[in-house]
């Protein structure tokens, strides 16, 4: 039902973001411009002051500095026409120090795309968003005071294939991803070295899906999910998770479904003794599927798992953040098609008569080639001011198989 769910609310997005007008935005733009692409508006909210919500607003390459984009009721979407802020290129449009939030979507601002920003460097969190169907993707959000991204208490809201790294300033309070509400999907993200928590869904989640992220290097818990009491219902699937203070930890757990993740060497966190995949009321999964996770070491709150496993996942090279898996990892195959995602991170359909590879990756023979890595700054998938080029889009490896079926 959530698939299905989750499928719809999919095809809505991409059939409708081609019917409101398109208006353009750039740092050296008018403020009484027409939008054009030739007379671009100097930001967004001039220009929403003369359109108005439920259009496509393109921003051009360049640096938005010392600002917050704000979005307020007045100027929500709607399914047939959201309010869509879209950077030209990816990671060109940067929004920079902003004195608040980078982009702040309002309470009652519904169905808000963002999309493809460079968000950096803001006092308070990079995205904040208090409405429903909000949709922030393809964005890298860094070295921001606060939260990476902070969603309240909302329903139907999408966080893929955002880079979202360095965030927050307190070890207990600034997180990757900080949310809570229903119907949520946290799909394709990479989530590192944020000042807390990877994903920190509090204090309620429900029915909601947490898929093919990576998430390392964040000093607390990969992912921690206070579920809803009595409702719960919400899936942990396909996720790779390693290097972290603690891997996985759900509070109140109901009809869970946890399945098909990587959770290894998560032991960073010095002040409490944590498991891998832990019930923080102490007892076990009752009611919940848990089953067919690779982890190290075996979760004492979970026991057994009939399918799972507790061996090394061989990944490429986990000391420069290659979660890849190599040749023979006892990971490859070994996970439950009726839990996996249709898709996985690089947005491959799954081999419907195949069992799926546990974690986010796929197996493939030609992420393990050195091409595969070339924008990546001496095979470290990270930016590095003194590196030439773009910052790598690890969503697009040279030789995948979307590349080589071209």
């Amino acid at each position: 039902m959530l698939r299905t769910f989750a499928f719809i609310v999919a095809l809505i997005f991409i059939s409708v973001e081609v019917f409101g007008a398109t208006y353009w935005i750039a740092p050296t733009g008018r403020t009484a411009a027409t939008g054009s692409e030739a007379d671009p508006f100097d930001s967004i909210e001039n220009a929403l002051k003369q359109v108005g919500g439920g259009s496509t607003f393109i921003f051009k390459p360049g640096t938005y500095l010392g600002r917050q984009v704000t979005l307020l009721r007045k100027h929500a979407g709607s399914p047939q026409k959201p309010t869509v802020l879209k950077s030209q290129q990816k990671y060109e449009a940067t929004i920079h120090g902003s004195p608040g939030h980078g982009i702040s979507v309002g309470d009652g601002c519904e169905w808000v795309i963002i999309d493809g920003f460079d968000i950096g460097g803001a006092k308070m969190d990079g995205v904040y968003a208090n409405a429903d169907h909000t949709v922030i993707r393809n964005c890298r959000i860094h070295n921001n005071a606060g939260q990476g991204i902070m969603v309240h208490g909302e329903k139907g809201v999408v966080i893929e294939n955002n880079l979202i790294e360095y965030n927050g300033t307190h070890i207990q309070f600034d997180h990757g991803i900080y949310a809570y509400g229903s119907g949520f999907t946290f799909r394709n993200n990479v989530i590192r070295f944020n000042s807390s928590i990877g994903i920190h869904l509090y204090p309620r989640l429900a029915n909601s899906t947490v898929e093919s992220n990576l998430i390392y290097r964040n000093p607390r818990w990969g992912i921690l999910v206070y579920s809803t009491p009595k409702v719960g219902s919400n899936r942990i699937v396909n996720n790779t998770i390693a290097q972290n203070g603690s891997g996985i930890a759900v509070k109140d757990p109901r009809n869970e479904i946890i399945v098909n993740n990587i959770v290894v060497d998560n032991t960073h966190w010095k002040f409490q003794k944590l498991d891998t995949i832990e019930n923080l009321n102490g007892n076990n999964f009752r009611g919940s599927k848990v089953d067919y996770n690779l982890c190290i070491p075996s979760s004492k709150d979970v026991g057994p798992q009939p399918h799972g496993l507790s061996v090394a996942p061989l990944f490429l090279d986990p000391m420069k953040g290659a979660f890849y898996l190599k040749k023979g990892s006892p990971a490859a195959g070994s996970g439950c098609k009726d839990y996996a995602p249709a898709r996985d991170f690089f947005n491959h359909p799954r081999p419907p008569d195949k069992s799926p590879d546990l974690g986010c990756f796929p197996y493939d023979e030609s992420l393990l080639l050195p091409e595969a890595r070339q924008s990546w700054y001496y095979q470290w998938p990270f930016f590095f001011k003194s590196s030439i080029g773009p910052i790598p889009d690890l969503w697009k490896p040279p030789h995948s198989k979307s590349q080589r079926a071209k």
